[in-house]
């Protein structure tokens, strides 16, 4: 039990008042306003698009029993990309919300003042 508490007092909460760098908060704004976003809703997109074929399939071939478990196959791959590109969009939304970071300004190109910090986050301290 004095382990537990010896790495508790002296390593974790130590490490958990460590200011993060603002480069290293703007860098990950950047990644995440200029590659992750935009990769979610292209990824989202294809799977939509793949579910909405799957439909057509389901529906158009009736007859055809091949066609019909195609179809529902690209319906289920397609909820599963929708909703993996949903916790992907959630997961990133609180990594930078955890870190201060607000809003990332889409008009903001080429310099880090769009970034907009949360100075009340327990990770910065001014």
């Amino acid at each position: 039990m004095e382990i537990l508490s010896f790495i508790q007092t002296y390593i974790l909460i130590p490490q958990a008042d460590a200011a993060i760098s603002e480069e290293f908060v703007a860098f990950i704004g950047r990644v995440n306003q200029h590659v992750v976003n935009p990769l979610i809703v292209v990824l989202f997109s294809v799977a939509l698009v793949l579910f909405i074929v799957g439909l057509y399939k389901f529906f158009s071939g009736k007859d055809n029993a091949d066609a019909l478990k195609t179809g529902k196959q690209h319906m289920l791959w397609g909820i599963i990309g929708m909703a993996i590109m949903v916790s992907v969009f959630g997961i990133m939304n609180f990594i930078t919300g955890s870190l201060g970071i607000d809003d990332v300004d889409p008009s903001s190109s080429g310099d880090f003042s769009g970034l907009q910090r949360d100075t009340q986050s327990p990770v910065f301290r001014p």
